[in-house]
């Protein structure tokens, strides 16, 4: 299938590690136009290496996504970058440290006002673009009422996120601009937080791998292959759906 995204631009957040570098993987494969941001500068510059050999050169920089003006400067020069927004894939979430309020206030910013943040900034451009696409990362965390205690408030939080995503999609449908959610499960990469688990915790990771039907846990390419889907031209009927990547680990019926 011809994907049709050559030359298409596109904004990844967090595209240093996991999920969000296989999606830039893909999109680098597919010749479109890249700005990426991440927290960490180190996997950032090592990510970097490796997309100068890319035809295309991808605008990358460390960034804060809960400081507001540093992310509306580091938009703005990703779009001069650019030259226009056709993609956008907000990936970012982080491990949460905190505890009690705070730790509720963090996960709100993080992975709920940052994403609408930067849909604020992106939608007059990709009003203006021929293919408009934005995807969301949450979490099957969101529907699942048995988490642990740490995910209490990450999936409250991306629960939220999801329904902000369908209410979008119905608003901005006049503009052609489709909005798309994609929910993994737990995704394993090297030295992600489950490929730590593995080894400090190998009956605990064993026991979530049992949940799927697979018996294993994803990988951030499995994700990255239905993003890309979506995002693409190729999807163009594609609009306010919420797509589980969990290896069959959520049982329910998905009407």
């Amino acid at each position: 299938m011809n994907l049709n995204m050559q030359g298409l631009r596109a904004i990844v957040t967090g595209g240093s590690r996991g999920i969000g570098k296989a999606v830039m993987g893909n999109f680098l494969a597919e010749d479109m136009r890249l700005a990426t941001c991440a927290r960490g500068s180190v996997a950032l510059d090592a990510a970097a290496e490796d997309w100068a050999k890319s035809t295309h050169p991808v605008f990358a920089k460390p960034l804060d996504v809960t400081d507001i003006s540093a992310y509306e400067a580091w938009f703005t020069e990703a779009l001069a970058h650019l030259g226009g927004l056709d993609v956008l894939v907000s990936n970012v979430s982080t491990l949460e440290t905190q505890e009690g309020i705070d730790r509720w206030k963090n996960r709100f910013e993080v992975d709920l006002m940052q994403h609408i943040r930067l849909t604020e900034l992106a939608l007059p451009y990709l009003k203006k673009s021929a293919s408009p696409s934005i995807v969301y990362v949450a979490s099957i965390a969101s529907v699942m009422t048995n988490n642990s205690p740490a995910e209490l408030e990450y999936g409250s939080i991306k629960a939220a996120l999801t329904s902000y995503a369908m209410k979008l999609a119905n608003q901005v449908g006049q503009f052609n601009i489709r909005v798309n959610v994609v929910s993994p499960g737990p995704i394993v990469h090297k030295n992600g937080h489950w490929d730590v688990m593995k080894s400090k915790q190998p009956e605990f990771y064993d026991k979530v791998a049992s949940l799927s039907a697979f018996n294993r846990l994803g990988t951030p390419e499995e994700v990255a292959n239905p993003i890309t889907f979506l995002s693409s031209p190729a999807a163009s009927h594609i609009t306010g759906t919420n797509l589980r990547v969990d290896g069959g680990t959520v049982k329910t019926v998905n009407f």
